[in-house]
């Protein structure tokens, strides 16, 4: 009996660290939340509106330019643990929207013109990436590195003395980005803390952003 009982303990141990194996892979889905920061490059879109309205046939007298580039950020994702040292992950991630204002004075020689330049841009899309983790018990730390493909749209609007114009349009793009972060696991869910960056998101030169986001979320292991 004391020979059986220690065959049957012995077949634990063995079979103890696959099982603990078998608990690290797996499909999950997840979430996250958080704030985005583009950096736009004010400068270039100065040039752009002053461009357009030299090119109309008026003349700068004075004006001043704007921007608001952060906001709030979410995305969703679909992942499976291939190791207990590498995930890979698909979702589709909202980076939210960057703004860019500008008020000009001009004049065509008769008559003064007030006017009104906004940009709005946004990027929104899918992603694919790859996570490296480092296991410390209930906790860990990864680093990702991805791929990002965007749907990216801005809207330009002109008002000139209170009569207003606008247009649409858009642009896709493939873009890298890589994250850093780190997890508390409890049971089969996982507190996510991330930062991430999106580099060079869009094709059109003016609006080409850097994205960073710092994210709060949880996935949960099937």
């Amino acid at each position: 009996m004391k020979r059986i009982l220690a065959l049957a303990v012995l077949a634990s141990l063995a079979a103890a660290p696959a099982m603990a194996a078998d608990n690290d892979r797996g499909f999950y889905w997840g979430f996250d939340l958080g704030q985005y920061q583009y950096s736009l490059d004010k400068r270039a879109l100065d040039n752009v509106v002053i461009a357009g309205i030299e090119g109309s046939g008026l003349a700068i007298i004075d004006g001043a330019s704007d921007t608001s580039e952060d906001g709030f950020t979410w995305s969703l994702a679909l992942g499976y643990q291939i190791l207990p040292y590498l995930a890979v992950e698909a979702g589709y991630v909202d980076l939210g929207t960057a703004e860019y204002k500008a008020n000009v004075n001009a004049t065509d020689g008769l008559a003064d013109y007030a006017i009104a330049e906004k940009i709005e841009y946004d990027s929104r899309g899918f992603a694919v990436s790859a996570l490296g983790i480092l296991p410390l018990n209930e906790w860990s730390l990864y680093g990702r590195l991805g791929y990002y493909l965007a749907n990216n749209d801005a809207t330009y609007t002109t008002v000139v003395d209170g009569e207003g114009v606008s247009f649409k349009d858009g642009d896709n793009s493939q873009d890298f980005y890589w994250g850093v972060g780190g997890g508390y696991t409890q049971g089969q869910w996982t507190l996510r803390l991330e930062y991430q960056q999106y580099m060079d998101v869009g094709d059109t030169a003016a609006l080409e952003s850097d994205v960073d986001r710092i994210t709060i979320g949880a996935i949960y292991k099937f």
